[in-house]
């Protein structure tokens, strides 16, 4: 089936295919974008915290560059998935507004909070509300292109974002990093493009052994994002449920129960996300727990970055773009549209309906 071009156009009308193709120009698009923002808003030197308000795929970007910079980030940063901001918000305080549409309620709702804070404000949105009330309360504003689904938007929520770090100076110099992670990308969607057949396509092998099952999503904490985030392409695009979890904590609650699995072993499927810098003692976990798994007669598959010597940041994207390619693959084979998302709209429609 994946290898009949034309059951593409009949699935997938919108050319969500294109979208996931071509990701790697949001990388030069959205440094370019940053560098022009008016940044300078901020002043660095009085922000002791960071908070990114988001949701979806708008909130990713920032899980992203919090896995990314673990090491290397010089504040404290939080990721903010609610309508109420955390009790530590205050004048000392940077809140970040991620919303693609600029009209989502929970960000909306943290923008106000964080004013009556006061705390600093700044914004990623394509338009709507938000990127209106930065212009009317003159606070910063990254205006990135619109007209996608958010979750395609991957680049303009990760890039723009990290390169205001660093023009900030909570991180490092990142412009090699991110042309070399955009080539990186650029190279590997040929690997994994529609065109190749399923015996030359990684992608559409991994799509065809997940289809019909369970995916169970294992990473180390650094890549506790880009799990999060194949996770949520499988949810949105191929409109399967996924789960994914984290190594070393998996290890002190979820190992025990793999011992009863009550006729699941046949429909899960675990997937291993890999790097090559794993702390050495969260390998030797990964390794156990693939051996458990084994002899209870489940067998794992395990996902490596496809290029070993890149920067981090290469081999992180990397792998969200096979999980990107197989998440599509699954929607073919599920004979869903990967665009639309129409019980997230139905649920937009009943809030406008509730009173509370």
């Amino acid at each position: 089936m994946l290898d009949n071009l034309k059951v593409y156009e009949r699935i997938d009308p919108a050319n969500m295919y294109s979208l996931i193709y071509s990701f790697y120009e949001q990388f030069y698009t959205g440094r370019q974008i940053a560098e022009t923002a008016d940044y300078q808003l901020i002043n660095p030197s009085g922000i002791k915290k960071i908070v990114v308000a988001g949701m979806g795929g708008s909130a990713i970007g920032a899980d992203l560059l919090r896995c990314y910079s673990l090491y290397d980030l010089n504040r404290p940063l939080f990721v903010n998935r609610d309508y109420i901001l955390p009790g530590f918000v205050d004048d000392r305080t940077l809140v970040i507004l991620s919303s693609y549409s600029g009209n989502t309620e929970e960000t909306l709702s943290s923008l106000e909070a964080a004013r009556l804070l006061n705390a600093k404000l700044f914004a990623i949105t394509s338009n709507g509300q938000i990127a209106e009330l930065a212009r009317e309360l003159e606070f910063g504003l990254v205006e990135i292109p619109g007209g996608l689904p958010p979750r395609a938007a991957l680049g303009y929520s990760f890039v723009p974002l990290l390169t205001l770090f660093e023009l900030w100076g909570f991180v490092h110099s990142q412009k090699k990093i991110i042309e070399k992670t955009a080539y990186v990308l650029q190279q590997g969607a040929k690997l994994l493009a529609k065109e190749l057949p399923t015996e030359e396509n990684s992608a559409k092998k991994l799509a065809t052994q997940i289809h019909g099952k369970l995916p169970l999503i294992y990473s180390s904490p650094r890549f506790e994002a880009v799990a999060t985030r194949i996770r949520g392409q499988i949810n949105e695009n191929a409109k399967t449920l996924a789960y994914s979890a984290v190594i070393p904590e998996m290890n002190h609650n979820e190992l025990v129960g793999w011992k009863h699995l009550i006729g699941l072993g046949k429909k899960v499927q675990p997937i291993f996300l890999i790097d090559y810098e794993d702390y050495n003692r969260n390998a030797f976990r990964m390794q156990f727990v693939q051996d458990v798994m084994s002899e209870l007669g489940v067998t794992p598959i395990v996902l490596k970055p496809p290029v070993k010597d890149v920067p981090l940041m290469a081999r992180m994207f990397s792998l969200i773009q096979l999980g990107d390619f197989i998440s599509y693959y699954m929607a073919i084979l599920n004979e869903e549209d990967p665009e639309p998302v129409a019980i997230i709209d139905k649920l937009k429609t009943s809030l406008k309906e509730f009173s509370g």
